[in-house]
């Protein structure tokens, strides 16, 4: 192992002591024959960020348990957001000739050439989370994860309705260039000018999926626009909860400005049981983690999987808040 996988791993060759693979050690979602024991699997993942926010972190942790009980050798690496170090983490473990990899990626674009090397090595590679760009679509067996456009589209219908169809609004964006900010803007832009003209969109700025960053963002919002504000997307839960703050310390009163995000934490689940979120959906990084993990399996085993598998994520509103458990990320 070289010293950069020893020094960005987060949690190195997680492995089960356990020996050769029976039929009874042959998972009932594997839909196949185990070439090897799943204890000689070796699975690299290299998540986002975890630091970055509580859903990266649950699924980063999710990774690590999930192989613990499942046994496999699994290296999950944290590139803090930065396609060159992923770069580099994706042409480390491929030089350690993996089963496979999944890949959450921090670019579009940027890490094609390393996903292309390790496919042409013959390791197969899944995206998770986040899709990879078009071009370099060709050179992995597969994408799991959520609908990011069906949320964007979701949350323009809730915010549409919960501020009457028309009004101002402001847009707190994520990363720009990463491909869950383009299709979390683009869908949601595309909806609301299809089928709420009489919404008008203020402003919108990124604020890097950081929830202190998105509260001066709001605040600026807030300085620049006050009471002409209605509602406020955005792109996910952790920035959301930024937004509320602001609101909250510009004296602001629950559901004066309605804020609607994609993606609910625990947090955001709690303020909109207070009254002051008005619109989210349930992802679950644990079932995005799983889901993940066992198609690299499937694909380490030569096991054929969809181009795409989704995760549910239904809509949660005040009304039906009571139904969904409160996240624990």
């Amino acid at each position: 192992m070289t010293k950069l996988t020893k020094a960005l791993a987060l949690a190195t060759a997680v492995a089960c002591a356990a020996g050769g693979a029976t039929a009874q050690d042959v998972p009932d979602w594997l839909g196949g024959e185990l070439k090897k024991p799943l204890s000689e699997t070796r699975i690299g993942i290299t998540v986002l960020y975890p630091g970055s926010n509580a859903y990266q972190a649950k699924y980063a942790e999710t990774a690590e348990a999930y192989s613990r009980e499942l046994g496999i050798q699994a290296t999950v690496m944290d590139p803090q957001g930065d396609p060159a170090t992923q770069f580099d983490q994706i042409q480390d473990m491929a030089s350690q000739n993996m089963d496979a990899l999944v890949v959450w990626p921090t670019s579009q674009n940027a890490l094609i050439p390393a996903i292309r090397n390790a496919s042409r090595a013959g390791i197969p590679v899944i995206t998770s989370n986040s899709p990879i760009g078009e071009a370099g679509r060709r050179y992995i067996v597969g994408h799991t994860g959520p609908d990011d456009c069906a949320q964007a589209e979701q949350a323009a219908e809730m915010l549409a309705d919960s501020i009457g169809g028309e009004g101002d609004i402001v847009v707190v964006e994520g990363t720009p260039g990463y491909s869950v900010s383009i299709l979390r803007k683009n869908c949601f832009l595309d909806k609301m000018a299809d089928d709420y003209p009489g919404i008008n969109v203020l402003a919108s700025q990124t604020a890097e999926w950081n929830r202190e960053k998105a509260q001066t963002v709001m605040e600026t919002f807030l300085t620049q626009f006050g009471d002409e504000i209605d509602g406020v997307y955005a792109f996910d839960d952790g920035m959301g909860l930024g937004v509320i703050s602001a609101l909250q310390g510009a004296g602001k009163q629950a559901g004066d400005v309605k804020v609607v995000t994609c993606n609910q934490f625990g947090e955001g689940w709690d303020a909109m049981k207070a009254g002051w979120h008005s619109g989210s959906n349930k992802q679950s990084p644990v079932d995005d983690a799983i889901l993940a993990i066992q198609t690299a399996i499937k694909v380490a085993n030569g096991i054929d999987v969809p181009d795409l598998q989704g995760i549910e994520t239904p809509k949660v509103l005040p009304d039906n808040v009571d139904t969904f458990e409160r996240p624990s990320w």
